[in-house]
Order: C-alpha cells, then sequence, then structure tokens
C-alpha cells in the first residue's frame, strides 16, 4: 500500500520509479522483434562450417543484428533480474550482494560474446 506522497512522487517499493520498468519493456520490445530475425539466422547457418559462419558474422545484415541481441538481452536480463533481487531479498547486505553478483555475471556473459562476435567479424574483414 502506498501513501498518497509516494503515489505523487511515482516511486515504487524499490524507491526506483518508472525507469527500470520502461527500460524492461522497452528491451523486451526490442528483443521480441530481432527474436525471429536471429532465429532465422541460426537456422541459416545450421550445418555450415566455420569458414562460412565466419564470413556471414562478418556481414552488415548479420553481424551488427547479433550484437544488438546480444547488448539487449544483458540489459533485459539485468534490469529483469534486479527487479526480482529488490521484491525477494530480504537484508540490505545480501540484497547487494546479490545485485552486484547479478550485474557483474550479466555483464561478463556479455562481454565475451560481444568479443567473439567482434573477433568473427574482424576476421572476415582480414581475410
Amino acid at each position: 500500500m502506498t501513501t498518497p506522497l509516494g503515489r505523487v512522487r511515482g516511486l515504487g517499493s524499490a524507491k526506483g520509479g518508472t525507469g527500470p520498468y520502461v527500460l524492461k519493456q522497452a528491451s523486451g520490445l526490442a528483443l521480441g522483434l530481432l527474436t525471429p530475425y536471429i532465429v532465422g539466422i541460426g537456422i541459416y547457418l545450421f550445418g555450415r562450417d566455420r569458414a562460412f559462419v565466419v564470413e556471414s558474422v562478418g556481414s552488415f545484415w548479420i553481424g551488427p543484428a547479433l550484437l544488438a541481441f546480444i547488448i539487449l538481452s544483458a540489459i533485459h536480463m539485468d534490469v529483469g533480474m534486479r527487479a526480482i533481487i529488490e521484491d525477494y531479498v530480504h537484508g540490505h547486505l545480501r540484497k547487494l550482494a546479490f545485485m552486484f553478483l547479478n550485474s557483474a555475471f550479466t555483464w561478463a556473459v556479455c562481454m565475451v560474446c560481444v568479443f567473439a562476435i567482434l573477433m568473427m567479424m574482424f576476421e572476415s574483414v582480414k581475410a
């Protein structure tokens, strides 16, 4: 139950406002539009040899879409898990620890994926 002052400020129980909600909804919409294209790319590249895959990922139509999908997925996962942690983890230090681990894991996986895609993109340019 929120107080009238809380309703006026637009702050929920996490005291964060509507920013994370809007970010999660926007990234979800973008992922919903991008996912069929990425699935199509996966079907197209399934069973091909490595040289063909690297050359395809280096193209203008596939590489940037993969990068956008990975980065949007990381944003969506980070914001979504942060909302779950804020709602269900009690205790200030435990909540901070889980939020740090969530962000560290999410962005570490994202950076590894982005690095791998960039390596394939630049490998195809060099060849």
